[in-house]
C-alpha cells in the first residue's frame, strides 16, 4: 500500500543566530543615523589656552595703563600733595620730649611773593573729609570739637564769631615772621559720631553737620609746652622782633592779648634741632575796638574802622594806642618801628585780600578791612620816618 508523504516541517533559526543578528542590525542603524563624533577634549590644552589669553589681556592692560600715563600729566594738586606727605615723612611723628632753643620769628624773605590764602598751611593740607568725632574741647571761652579727618590727622573745630577774625589775621602774623598754628576756614561740613555736645550743641546739629568752622590742626609732632609767657618776661624782652610782635597786636586791634593765650611749641626744624617757638596762639580777638571786657569789639568792621593806632611819635620812639589785654609794649623804640614796616609795608593789598578770602570774609568785608589795614601800615611808616 502506498503512503502519502508527510507536511514538511519548518526548521526553527537557533536562538543565538537571532541575537546576532538583532546586534548587527543595531550596530548597522546607529551608523548611519548618529554624526560623527568630537575627538576627546582635552582639559589641559584648554588650560593652556586659558592661561595664554590672561597672559594677553595683561599685557594689553599694562600697555594701555602706560599709555594712559603718557598722555595724561600727573595735576597740581597730586604733585602738591606728594610733595607734602615726604616732608611730612621726614619729621618725627613723636614731638620732641627735650627742650630747645627759643625761637621768636624767622625771615620768611620776599615777603611780597608769599600766599596769604594759605599761609603756614597748603591746600595738600586742608583737612579731608569725612571727619569723625573724638570729643569736646571745653578749654578757652569759644565752643569747640576735637575730630579727626579722613587721613587720620588730629583737628579742633572752632565755632563762633572768632572764625574768620583768626584765621586772617593768621596769615598776616605768619606773612611777618612769627609763628602761628595752621589752621583753615570751612563753610559747612560734618561729623560722624557727635553725641553729648555742651555749648557746641549751638553750632554743631544732631546729624554733626556745621557752617563756618575754624580748623586748627593739632600734629604728633608738636609739643604743647603748656608754658604761658608774659610781655615783660621772656627770653626776648628788649628785642626789635618782640616790638614787632607787640606792634602786630596793635595793628589789628588785639585785645585779649593775655599771657594766657602766649603759649610756647616745641618742635623739629629742617635739620632735626629741637625749637621752642613762642607765640601769640590766640588772634580771634582782633580786628574790631580795643577794650575791657564790655566794651571790646571783634570782626567788626565800622569799630576797626574808628579804632586809633598810632597816637604820635618821638625821637626816639612810637606810640599805639592799646586798650586791651596786651601788658606791656604800647610804645616801642622808633628804630624797631622802623625795622617792622619795613617787613609789614612788603605786603601788597592782594596778598591781604588774599587772607581775608581765606577766612570766608564777603567782598564788601575783604575791600574794608584791606583799607584799613593799609591804612594803618601807612600811618605807621610815616610815624617811624622810613
Amino acid at each position: 500500500m502506498l503512503y502519502p508523504l508527510p507536511y514538511p516541517r519548518k526548521s526553527r533559526p537557533r536562538p543565538f543566530v537571532l541575537l546576532a543578528f538583532a546586534l548587527a542590525f543595531g550596530f548597522a542603524l546607529m551608523s548611519v543615523s548618529a554624526p560623527l563624533a568630537a575627538p576627546p577634549r582635552s582639559d589641559g590644552a584648554l588650560q593652556k589656552k586659558n592661561k595664554e589669553s590672561k597672559k594677553e589681556a595683561k599685557k594689553e592692560a599694562k600697555k594701555e595703563s602706560k599709555k594712559q600715563a603718557i598722555e595724561e600729566p600727573i595735576e597740581e594738586p597730586k604733585k602738591e600733595a606728594k610733595k607734602e606727605a615726604k616732608k611730612e615723612a621726614k619729621k618725627s611723628s613723636i614731638a620732641p620730649t627735650e627742650s630747645g632753643a627759643p625761637a621768636l620769628r624767622e625771615d620768611r624773605s620776599e615777603v611780597s611773593k608769599l600766599s596769604l590764602f594759605w599761609g603756614i598751611g597748603s591746600e595738600a593740607g586742608m583737612p579731608k573729609p569725612p571727619f569723625r568725632f573724638d570729643k569736646e574741647d571745653l578749654t578757652g571761652t569759644n565752643p569747640k570739637i576735637k575730630v579727626i579727618d579722613a587721613n587720620g590727622v588730629k583737628w579742633n573745630i572752632k565755632f563762633d564769631e572768632e572764625v574768620h577774625a583768626e584765621v586772617a589775621c593768621s596769615r598776616i602774623v605768619w606773612a611777618c615772621g612769627y609763628m602761628v598754628e595752621e589752621s583753615y576756614f570751612i563753610s559747612s561740613g560734618k561729623v560722624s559720631g557727635v553725641s553729648g555736645l555742651g555749648r557746641a550743641a549751638k553750632f554743631v546739629g544732631r546729624d554733626g553737620s556745621f557752617v563756618n568752622g575754624m580748623f586748627e590742626k593739632r600734629p604728633e609732632n608738636i609739643a604743647r609746652r603748656g608754658v604761658n609767657w608774659d610781655w615783660d618776661r621772656n627770653p626776648f624782652v628788649g628785642t626789635k622782633e618782640l616790638s614787632g610782635l607787640a606792634i602786630l597786636n596793635c595793628l589789628l586791634s588785639n585785645w585779649d592779648a593775655k599771657p594766657t593765650n602766649n603759649n610756647v611749641l616745641g618742635m623739629r626744624d629742617d635739620n632735626g634741632a629741637v625749637k621752642d617757638w613762642y607765640l601769640v596762639a590766640d588772634w580771634g580777638g582782633t580786628l574790631g575796638k580795643t577794650g575791657g571786657f564790655m566794651s571790646h569789639s571783634k570782626w567788626d568792621l565800622a569799630d576797626y574802622s574808628k579804632q586809633q593806632f598810632v597816637t604820635g611819635s618821638k625821637s626816639d620812639s612810637v606810640n599805639f594806642h592799646y586798650s586791651g589785654k596786651m601788658s606791656a609794649l604800647r610804645s616801642v623804640p622808633r628804630e624797631h618801628a622802623k625795622w617792622f614796616a619795613g617787613i609789614v609795608s612788603q605786603l601788597s593789598d592782594q596778598q591781604i585780600r588774599d587772607a581775608f578770602r581765606a577766612a570766608g570774609a564777603s567782598p564788601s568785608e575783604t575791600e574794608g578791612f584791606t583799607t584799613q589795614i593799609r591804612k594803618r601800615i601807612n600811618e605807621l611808616i610815616a610815624a617811624a620816618g622810613r
